[in-house]
């Protein structure tokens, strides 16, 4: 055998014992004196960078290997900004997970624009928590059931076209003929609570969690009335109240309410990126199912103002978003025009 052939077949050999290493090292090897970043789509301060720094005092204990957690954040356009860096540059060895807020739904909504993803690729770890929204109204307005809601005319306050108070109504209105009347420019929640109590509107769509924390008062005097819940499910405050799909006419309705409020039921999405390895995705995914059982990451969670009920395995956020994904082209047109 020729000294060139057997350097060649070393050099052939020790590429194959290399691989052989690599594939042969387990999740707890990699990630042992190893670090995640979780990078944040959101400004500090918020509920979602709560949230997010929250897990990352907790994450680290369940992952095999135990390795740090640290949070980033990387604001812009809505989650954007880390929902395309997270799916195109991000390492993905499972070293960079995002919370990338409700931006999942946008590469469908606006097709060829900023979104540079395809959120089923994703790798979803899970859902630090849902953001559930009812329409709650004055006792005195004029729609008393959910009957009158398109029948009558009812005033909702809003804080601006981009905010789901504003987006709720105009897509209800175009898809399932509801006659909300929207006065938007209101700075915030408690502007809104106000103009209500003055009778500048009759109401407004609003999560659980701001009705709680802004007016809980209002609720329990029977001032304010819970009269439909836009999202996917029943809150259990609020069992015998339906949902807007729940009162749709046409299978087309139900479908843009499955769509308009999937988002707001994945809540607060982590993402891994596309292409990472299988065990890797499994492990973290185990890992945040132990961290959102565990009763210290639950207290802590609570301790910061946060209801840690509401989340979801990644598995659970992967089959939402593949349904969504499946919503007819022709319902998607009329939930994107009506939010325009």
């Amino acid at each position: 055998m020729s000294r060139a052939l057997k350097a060649t077949l070393g050099v052939a050999g020790a590429l194959l014992l290399t691989t052989s290493v690599a594939s042969a090292q387990s999740v707890a090897d990699f990630y042992k004196n190893q670090s995640i970043n979780i990078l944040i789509g959101g400004t500090p301060g918020g509920g979602f960078d709560t949230a997010s720094r929250t897990m990352a005092a907790h994450f680290g204990k369940f992952v095999p290997g135990n390795p740090r957690v640290q949070a980033q954040n990387m604001p812009g356009g809505g989650g954007l900004v880390v929902g395309n860096h997270l799916y195109n540059v991000a390492p993905k060895d499972g070293t960079v997970i995002a919370y990338v807020g409700p931006i999942a739904v946008n590469p469908l909504l606006a097709p060829g624009g900023n979104a540079k993803f395809e959120a089923t690729k994703f790798n979803w770890i899970g859902s630090l928590g849902n953001t559930h929204s009812v329409l709650v109204v004055w006792h005195t307005a004029p729609a008393k059931t959910i009957e009158d809601l398109f029948k009558v005319e009812t005033i909702v306050a809003g804080t601006g076209a981009a905010s789901t108070t504003d987006i709720f109504p105009k897509v209800m209105n175009a898809t399932m003929g509801t006659k909300f009347k929207l006065i938007t420019g209101y700075q915030g929640s408690q502007e809104t609570y106000v103009a209500i109590e003055r009778g500048e509107a009759h109401g407004r769509f609003s999560s659980v969690d701001s009705i709680i924390t802004a007016v809980p008062h209002l609720i329990k005097e029977n001032k304010l009335k819970v009269l439909l819940q836009a999202s996917l499910k029943r809150h259990p405050d609020y069992p015998n109240v339906p949902t807007a799909a729940e009162v749709a006419k046409t299978k087309e309705q139900k479908q843009a309410m499955n769509f308009l409020f999937a988002p707001s039921e994945a809540g607060r999405p982590i993402a891994a990126p596309p292409g990472m390895p299988a065990d890797r995705v499994k492990a973290l995914r185990d890992a945040f199912e132990k961290m959102i059982a565990d009763a210290a990451f639950k207290a802590d969670m609570e301790k910061r103002g946060l209801d840690p009920s509401g989340a979801i395995s990644g598995r659970e956020v992967q089959e939402l978003y593949a349904e969504v994904y499946d919503t007819p082209k022709a319902v998607i047109d009329a939930v994107a025009a009506a939010m325009k």
